[in-house]
């Protein structure tokens, strides 16, 4: 068997009742959590559990493409993990494989590569080479020096997606182009070398990022204003906090959330390593983050008062860099997340518990599943609590 095609649906199917433990426990008791028994090693070998090297070495030869640029915008869009994208935010498509190709560029990618769109959706080496296809057709149209990797920079920021300058300027120079500088390295379970990352000096040629005011709210956040928000109606108090997946990279979903055309937003925004939040709204307005009405029997039958208000009116929206399918979560980006959750609950007196740090999916469960079932809800509480004194 070609390990590169390893399935990973044993593996999160086995995981979703342990790390929804507490999600669907009655409140009226104390709530049974089975642990995730992996170590913190073995979950992050788990995103990447097949090797890699060859299949990035080769797409890069076919289609004059740096090998190294494509690992490292693999590994800033998914951590070198064969996500599985959902929708998070209406009008963004959803993302699939390690290259987190979504929508028309998935589509030109695999006419470009001479490959299916099902194979660029579910397996790795067609995924590479249809956004290698893609890059390579990227520096064509800006004749670009092919064996200058920091000439490559606009080839990337053009793969990204992304419209807004500033977040396009982050994506490239704290995200591709800071991992080519640091390198990075990935293991299988089996302690193989699944894809290896070699440090090298490079600079982009792209413009540097701007500087911004920091939040009012909670004093690490950066404040990047969202146009897409109201006031939070007169009676409600808030009770909540949502969890949300961006189904894609940091940059671009603060970036899609401040645009006046993406209609939606939320409150903040955690980066994968925990380093940024960015804040959109503030906590006494009322984001556009959840599209659903409550309902407290999808909710342990707590806070059924609220039955058929809009969840925006009573709760705080959290977005996380990532995807609900990726079967482990960095350990900074729960650190920071908890911190933030700490921060909130204290100032808007949020009971911490899972009924009231919530999962979107569990609200919305009809068409949205974030944060997924890997998000490991006791650890997550734990740290919330423990930040804020019990």
């Amino acid at each position: 068997m070609n390990p590169i095609r390893k399935p990973l649906a044993t593996l999160a199917a086995a995981l979703a009742l342990a790390a929804c433990g507490p999600q669907e426990t009655s409140p009226t008791t104390t709530p049974a959590v089975t642990e995730d028994s992996r170590t913190p090693e073995q979950r992050v070998a788990e995103r990447t559990p097949y090797q890699l090297d060859a299949a990035f070495a080769k797409a890069g030869a076919d289609f004059g493409v740096p090998a190294d640029l494509l690992k490292a915008i693999s590994y800033t869009e998914t951590r070198w993990e064969m996500v599985q994208g959902q929708v998070e935010f209406e009008g963004m498509p959803a993302a699939y494989g390690l290259m987190a190709l979504r929508g028309e560029k998935l589509s030109e990618g695999a006419r470009l590569a001479g490959v299916s769109e099902e194979a660029v959706r579910t397996e790795p080496e067609a995924n590479i080479r249809a956004a290698a296809a893609l890059l390579s057709a990227y520096a064509d149209e800006v004749k670009l020096d092919r064996a200058d990797v920091g000439a490559w920079a606009p080839a990337a920021a053009k793969y990204s997606g992304i419209d807004n300058t500033d977040a396009q300027a982050q994506y490239i120079h704290q995200g591709v182009y800071d991992v080519l500088r640091k390198g990075a390295v990935a293991k299988t379970p089996a302690g193989e070398l699944a894809v290896s990352l070699t440090p090298t000096q490079v600079q982009a040629q792209f413009a540097s990022r701007s500087v911004h005011a920091m939040s009012a709210d909670y004093a690490p956040a950066i404040w990047r204003a969202s146009p897409n928000y109201n006031a939070r109606p007169a009676g409600y108090d808030i009770s909540t906090i949502v969890i949300h997946t961006c189904e894609g990279g940091y940059s671009g979903c603060w970036s899609w959330l401040a645009n006046s055309a993406s209609g939606v937003s939320a409150h903040y925004v955690v980066n994968e390593a925990g380093t940024e939040i960015t804040q959109l709204v503030t906590e006494t307005n009322r984001a556009w983050h959840v599209g659903a009405t409550y309902d407290c029997n999808l909710n342990g039958g707590v806070m059924c008062g609220l039955n058929g208000q809009s969840v925006n009116n009573f709760s705080v929206g959290i977005e996380h860099g990532g995807y609900a399918s990726q079967t482990s979560f960095p350990a900074g980006q729960i650190d920071a997340s908890a911190k933030l959750a700490c921060d909130i609950s204290r100032d808007r007196t949020v009971i911490r518990d899972s009924y009231h740090i919530v999962a979107h999916g569990r609200l919305q469960p009809y068409n949205r599943t974030d944060p997924g079932p890997n998000w490991p809800w006791s650890t997550y509480i734990s740290k919330i609590k423990s930040y804020c004194g019990g």
